[in-house]
């Protein structure tokens, strides 16, 4: 998962034409993903199914609750989190995103309502 966010950092020996304030702040854009990627993992691992479960239906999204696809969708609203960063340029940022529904960006799964401060209302 780190390596989707290291394909946007510069590599020695490749041009570019980014200030040193530009080449900064993406650095600081891909260091906050990766932040909050680690903080999301740590909180998926620490949950029981049935805590995974119920965080869904309280968010009223039971019903598109699959449990092999749910890290992927994890890490794409994280991945949306942080607009700042090309995703649409990685094709398997881009295929969790889909597994999001097009409503998603009023979510309160995961690390989301963590971030936001938003709580949970059932």
């Amino acid at each position: 998962m780190a390596t989707a966010a290291a394909r946007y950092v510069k590599r020695p020996g490749k041009a570019t034409h980014q200030t040193d304030e530009q080449k900064l702040a993406r650095l600081q854009a891909v260091s906050a993903f990766r932040e909050a990627l680690c903080a999301d993992i740590e909180l998926y691992k620490g949950m029981k199914e049935e805590d995974v479960v119920d965080e869904y239906r309280q968010a009223g999204k039971l019903h598109t609750y699959d449990m092999d696809k749910e890290w992927k969708k994890r890490l794409a609203r994280v991945a949306k989190l942080h607009p700042s960063l090309p995703w649409h340029l990685d094709p398997d940022i881009e295929e969790y995103m889909y597994y999001l529904e097009e409503n998603e960006d009023d979510f309160r799964i995961g690390l989301y309502s963590l971030l936001t401060g938003h709580e949970i209302l059932g």
